[in-house]
């Protein structure tokens, strides 16, 4: 076939509406049971008890012991009242107590919503109060909740005599992840316990999972893509080795990681992966590598095939509210050179839909938005009933309901899906999907604001490392905008990633003759969140320099490194380049005082 034949194939505008229904499902079928997380979990800690299921450090939890802890979390929540269907919040890092509390909530018959300890107490507090949870698991201290606050310890120790044993049906629900929202508030999504048992089923015979492999959990328990590697693992008899926050920002550490717990599965969005990528990495050998949570550039895997051919390179792209993953994309050496985009076909059980705007699928090779159908799509988000009714119409071919991605796509011939952005304001930075509406939001509710604009801005246009978040707003009346305070009152409600990394003052916004946002228009941000003029002559100062060299944009006092586009790649060279200034310190210290100025104020206390 020429490629006059094959550009007339693609984008060819007779194919029928049944046959570009039948293109949007997958070829292959799979017999899954959907019952329960517990359900699965009993079956698969009976049949190997002794069989180790986490590692976290040098502690080891068999499968035996994991429910023993899981079924003491869930009698200490029956004790304090907790019924089958109540929400509990659980805000722990990750670790092997993390996974057993998790389980715990489940056998309990309760659902668990995880939050990050690294979140400001505002976005915590929200949470807490949306889902009326009574009970929240967490270790930080005095944390301002309307609810009972737990240490995982001290929740054990209230567990009566006997076993939890509540009747769940595969339709309750599992879990609220909240996910970012054009109200300027967070939306809770709820999924059933069904959507990850069939999730499980459906790729579990793809991929060959069982006993012999070791996964990773890498990322916090609030990110959607844990809720596969902690179950994917569990619910196919795996072994969970736990990532630290440490060993996930080091490159050396993780690889060191990978390598000594012999991992054979590996999760990892674009983002995190070209860290690892920037250290040496043939000792690493897993057997299946899977991308998910943002776009994979192909081309940069490259590399990776130099070095590990008999890997499985995977690419899914997924959306919470349908369950983490959609699709799934074998990556070829041949595709990478190609820089293909297409996210593969729909797992088992899921549908694809890319529609006009009037509901009707779009030709092939026409744009269009993605919906999602099938087993997959959630229950709707928690307490908003307008929102769950517009994201989540009926499904008129097949019946049930779908969800609308807001993501815009395209169907080849051949049924596989090329994902080509957000229709809206929606973005993902560092494998974190944003929505800009709800920064701006939390922006306006500034006194001193009137009018606000976010924008993403990179430093290369090809790499997701240098993604930064730039903050333009406007003053109320005749007034002044203090940037400072802003900033504060921006990180009061904001997790960091969410968190501007510049704030420029503007007398207005720049309109489009339609009265849109001209983003185009917007002047070059000011550099770094404005504060206290200079430090010069300080050690401050001198690591201002240093970064701003390192990282190749300017650095006020109080930029938080991880937030202006530093990663953990950068961090080791700008360590080094310190260190050959005469400031030695380690990747911890940074870690801890991320900003020039707490930097200097730790390191002149030492």
């Amino acid at each position: 076939m020429n490629l006059a034949s094959e550009r007339r194939d693609l984008f060819r505008d007779d194919v029928p509406t049944a046959e570009l229904i039948a293109l949007g499902e997958s070829p292959r079928s799979v017999d899954a049971d959907p019952g329960t997380i517990t359900s699965a979990f009993d079956r698969v800690a009976a049949g190997t008890p002794d069989a180790v299921a986490v590692t976290d450090g040098a502690t080891s939890m068999t499968f035996a012991v994991l429910a023993d802890h899981a079924d003491e979390v869930a009698r200490g929540l029956i004790t304090l009242g907790v019924a089958p269907g109540d929400m509990v919040v659980v805000c722990l890092d990750r670790s092997a107590e993390l996974v057993a509390v998790l389980l715990g909530v489940l056998k309990a018959g309760a659902v668990y919503v995880p939050t990050d300890p690294s979140y400001p107490v505002g976005r915590l507090t929200h949470t807490v109060g949306d889902t009326g949870a009574n009970v929240v698991i967490t270790r930080l201290i005095d944390l301002p909740v309307p609810a009972r606050t737990m240490s995982p310890e001290d929740l054990r120790g209230l567990a009566g005599p006997g076993h939890a044993t509540p009747a769940r049906t595969p339709d309750d629900p599992a879990y609220v992840i909240y996910t970012s929202g054009s109200t300027g508030q967070p939306k809770g999504v709820v999924v059933p316990h069904r959507n990850v048992t069939w999730l499980i089923e459906a790729t579990r015979g793809e991929y060959q999972f069982d006993g012999g492999d070791v996964w990773t959990l890498f990322h916090s328990s609030a990110f959607d893509f844990s809720v596969w590697e902690i179950w994917g693992c569990l619910l196919t008899g795996g072994r969970l080795v736990v990532v630290t926050c440490l060993d996930s920002r080091s490159p050396e550490r993780f690889r060191d990681l990978l390598v000594g717990e012999s991992v054979t599965v590996l999760n990892q969005t674009p983002s995190a992966f070209a860290q690892l990528l920037a250290v040496p990495h043939d000792e690493v050998d897993v057997r299946l590598l899977i991308f998910g949570g943002e776009p994979l550039d192909t081309q940069v895997l490259l590399p990776w095939f130099d070095a590990h051919p008999e890997c499985r390179v995977v690419n899914m792209f997924g959306i919470t509210e349908t369950t983490v993953h959609v699709t799934e994309q074998t990556i070829t050496r041949a595709l990478a050179e190609a820089a293909s985009r297409s996210v593969g076909r729909p797992l088992p059980g899921w549908y694809i839909y890319v529609l006009d705007e009037y509901g009707s699928p779009v030709q092939l090779g026409q744009t269009g938005e993605i919906h999602v159908g099938g087993a997959g799509v959630a229950l709707g988000y928690l307490n908003r009933h307008e929102l769950t009714a517009q994201r989540f119409p009926p499904d008129p071919f097949r019946g049930g309901i779908m969800y609308r991605s807001g993501d815009l796509g395209r169907l080849l011939p051949d049924g596989s899906l090329e994902h080509l952005g957000r229709l809206d304001n929606q973005v993902k930075v560092r494998g974190h999907r944003i929505e800009l509406d709800e920064i701006r939001a939390v922006l306006q509710r500034h006194p001193s604001v009137s009018a606000s604009a976010v924008v993403v801005h990179r430093a290369a246009a090809d790499d997701p490392n240098t993604a930064r978040l730039d903050a333009y707003v406007v003053p109320a009346g005749t007034g002044t905008v203090d940037t400072d305070d802003v900033a504060s009152h921006a990180s009061a409600s904001l997790p960091a990633y969410m968190t501007p990394a510049t704030i420029t003052v503007l007398g207005m916004l720049p309109l489009t003759v339609n009265g849109k946002l001209d983003v185009s228009a917007l002047p070059e941000p000011t550099a770094g969140t404005p504060g206290p003029a200079s430090v010069d002559g300080d050690l401050a100062s001198r690591i201002q320099h240093i970064w701003t060299r390192m990282l190749g944009t300017d650095i006020g006092p109080e930029d938080d490194f991880f937030v202006v586009g530093g990663n953990s790649a950068h961090a080791v060279s700008v360590l080094a380049e310190m260190r050959a200034d005469g400031i030695a310190l380690r990747l911890v210290d940074l870690m801890r005082n991320p900003t020039p100025r707490a930097l200097a104020t730790a390191l002149s206390s030492t």
